[in-house]
């Protein structure tokens, strides 16, 4: 389905003579929980998802691979899900190009591994624009504090879907997730704030040479930690048996009983008590 296109930094009349209706695009919806709340990582302004152009010498998922590259420190290791949301047709601005057209676009959602949503400095000036980013709470875009184009508002709609879906067919994917978290990261109002921090290349150097990949977790986790995890996928309105979801925790057999109880994450100063805690004992990747 894609069609062979130049290397982006070829001139732009190169792309200006692909036929419009058979650009072939990976979408890219990336989600990260942070402070127990749902994030979306979208593109500056009104288009939505981070984008890149499928080339004829690669896959959709090259393409997936290059963009979750191309924003995060430690791509490698940082999608725990990545699933396909399906085909859709959206409007789609070629990099380079004066002209606007309509492209074929395979949405992939990911969901990041725990503490795995730092981004490269600066992409408020990534050369391709679709890759400047920041990390916007899901809860603003359903509640319309947030606005997004309404010709990519389906694909995330579609995106947020098929997370879901699969948390709610899947709940072990929460017990992996706070397996392989050692701490709860707080949502920043402003991420933008750490990014312009580092406006000058020599700051930009100096962070990227001193940034460590975050330390992974132990395997120790409690019950009320799983289920703040579950409820922070779904909107909070949504109706959920947190009784029948402890049991299809204890149900998966990932978990063993420690002799040991542990203030939840991210709580410890808001929750009076204590958790008992559980050690995961399945291999998470």
């Amino acid at each position: 389905m894609s069609t062979p296109f130049s290397h982006p930094t070829s001139p732009p009349s190169t792309l200006d003579t692909a036929p419009k209706r058979l650009i072939v695009t990976a979408n890219v919806a990336t989600f990260a929980i942070r402070d127990w709340s749902l994030y979306v990582l979208l593109r500056e302004g009104p288009w939505g998802p981070p984008m890149r152009l499928v080339l004829g010498t690669e896959t959709v998922t090259d393409a997936v691979d290059r963009t979750l590259d191309a924003l995060l420190l430690w791509p490698k290791y940082a999608s725990l899900v990545q699933l396909k949301a399906g085909w859709q047709e959206q409007q789609v601005c070629v990099w380079g190009s004066t002209e606007q057209g309509a492209a074929v676009s395979l949405i992939h959602s990911i969901l990041l591994r725990a503490n795995y949503d730092v981004l490269r400095p600066n992409l408020r000036q990534h050369a391709i624009p679709s890759l400047r980013v920041e990390w916007v709470p899901v809860a603003e875009i359903e509640l319309g504090r947030r606005m997004i184009d309404p010709d990519v508002f389906p694909g995330l709609q579609t995106a947020l879907h098929t997370l879901r879906s699969q948390i709610q067919r899947n709940p072990e994917i929460v017990l992996r997730f706070l397996a392989d978290m050692q701490t709860m990261q707080v949502a920043e109002n402003d991420v933008d704030i750490q990014q312009q921090q580092n406006t000058d290349e020599g700051k930009e150097m100096h962070r990227m040479e001193v940034s460590k990949e975050p330390v992974t977790g132990n395997g120790i986790l409690t019950l009320a930690e799983a289920t703040l995890l579950y409820r922070a996928f779904f909107p909070p309105d949504e109706q959920i048996d947190l009784s029948n979801l402890r049991r299809r925790f204890l149900a998966t057999g990932a978990l063993e009983q420690i002799d040991e109880e542990r203030p939840v994450r991210g709580r410890e100063m808001d929750w009076r008590r204590m958790s008992r805690a559980y050690k995961y004992l399945m291999q998470y990747p």
